[in-house]
């Protein structure tokens, strides 16, 4: 940020792609500087991956018969659970952190008098938590192959297409939870209440309200329905069958790329009636 104000005063104006680079590398530096979120983005993603299976095989050695090995499709199962819900947690704390620690520090204010346009600034948000987000999101999703191939014993290994298809729904799903945080953070300004809020209703919310059959179609459109529909893996279709929710493939990708948006568009209105 500094180098922009002092060209700036200097009246020397850098080329757009050189000065968009060096604010998103700034950016990233802002959010990786948070040691205590980092550390809790990396145990939530890969330390979360590596832990699971460590149990899981210590109870395989300890009991070959009783235990299975943990790879195979039985083990890749429990990759995309694991990538698909609990990595919500530090998606939504890394979201919320890159949406809010501009404000919340101050330094919004000395951002904005040096010319730059709210909108790029808060898009700038954006870019640097999706950046920073996705290389943990992605090396725990190929730590969790990495097992499943390697431990598979005498199971079935999950097919190429599978393998695929469940990466890209897994770095889908997280990255949909972290631009909704971005975006309730930045509307809210402030990171505490957006956590709770984040958590509270994924976890607890939508939890019960998906067995109250009186809401009908509401239910539907839940970013919780939404993901255990489009799951590659059969746990989250039988949840949403137990509970009588049959959305359709459109209602949930429309949920998808609503929740984030319609946050992201609040916290945008938000950012742009802030005082300078």
């Amino acid at each position: 940020m500094s180098i922009n104000a002092t060209e700036v005063r200097s009246g020397v104006q850098p080329k757009s792609g050189s000065s968009w680079w060096i604010s998103l590398v700034a950016e990233t530096k802002k959010l990786t500087r948070r040691k205590g979120v980092m550390a809790f983005t990396l145990l939530g993603t890969v330390g979360v991956i590596i832990i699971t299976f460590v149990i899981l095989e210590a109870y395989h050695l300890s009991n070959p018969v009783k235990y299975s090995p943990v790879g195979g499709v039985g083990g890749f199962n429990k990759v995309v659970l694991i990538l698909s819900q609990i990595t919500i947690i530090p998606a939504a704390i890394l979201g919320t952190t890159a949406g809010s620690q501009d404000v919340e520090s101050g330094v919004i204010r000395d951002m904005i008098v040096t010319g730059r346009s709210r909108t790029s600034i808060f898009l700038l948000r954006i870019k640097g938590a999706a950046l920073v987000w996705l290389i943990p999101a992605i090396v725990a999703y190929l730590v969790g192959i990495a097992i499943v191939f390697s431990f598979a014993g005498n199971k079935t290994d999950p097919s190429l297409h599978l393998v695929i298809v469940s990466g890209i729904y897994c770095t889908g799903v997280s990255l949909v939870y972290l631009l909704t945080s971005v975006g309730l953070a930045a509307l809210f300004g402030s990171r505490g209440p957006a956590i709770a809020v984040m958590i509270g209703w994924t976890f607890i919310i939508e939890a019960i309200l998906l067995n109250v059959s009186a809401l009908g179609v509401v239910r539907e459109v839940f970013l919780t329905t939404a993901i255990a529909g489009l799951s590659p893996v059969a746990n989250g279709s039988r949840r949403l069958k137990a509970a009588g929710v049959t959305p359709s493939v459109l209602v949930d990708y429309l949920t998808l790329i609503g929740w984030p948006l319609i946050l992201c568009v609040l916290g945008w209105f938000r950012s742009e009636k802030l005082e300078a």
